[in-house]
């Protein structure tokens, strides 16, 4: 005997899918910058050329970083440089933990953590054009063991 399955409709399904869809970030731009031997050196500044064509957007931007079991600290100190399309640069020291006070690590993975580092929320880009990023460790070990990559996102906000 062959039992009859009906599928439904839930509206609710469909109203909960709508307001994650509403809420949700459209990447525009993800690259990664890979530190040789898990060393990332001072002077070893990873660059990000962001090109904004739409600058009606307001935007998050992120800093991703993977870190090995070698990383002897739990924290990190960042300094990002950003040259807009006019030629004006402004700086930030951004610093993050990577870790608790037990030394369990944030974010995911086991013996390669992966974490997301809020670092501009509400970001407008005043110009079109490329926005050149630059990223350099600012801790006091040279070179920085245990930091295996560093990335910039960039989403832009929809239903702002």
């Amino acid at each position: 005997m062959k039992k009859s399955m009906r599928k439904s409709f839930n509206p609710s399904f469909l109203c909960i899918f709508l307001l994650m869809l509403s809420c949700s970030h459209r990447e525009i731009f993800l690259k990664y910058h890979s530190f040789a031997g898990a060393e990332w050196k001072r002077d070893d500044g990873a660059v990000f050329k962001v090109e904004i064509g739409d600058n009606s957007q307001v935007c998050d931007a992120t800093i991703e970083i993977r870190s090995d079991n070698t990383y002897s600290f739990s924290n990190i100190w960042l300094f990002v440089d950003c040259k807009s399309p006019d030629g004006s640069i402004h700086t930030d020291t951004v610093g993050a933990d990577l870790a608790d006070v037990k030394g369990k690590w944030f974010g995911k993975g086991l013996s390669l953590h992966n974490l997301s580092i809020p670092y501009k929320q509400n970001l407008f880009f005043p110009n079109t054009g490329t926005y050149i990023y630059s990223i350099r460790q600012g801790m006091q070990d040279n070179p920085l063991r245990g930091i295996t990559d560093i990335a910039l996102k960039i989403s832009e906000k929809s239903g702002k």
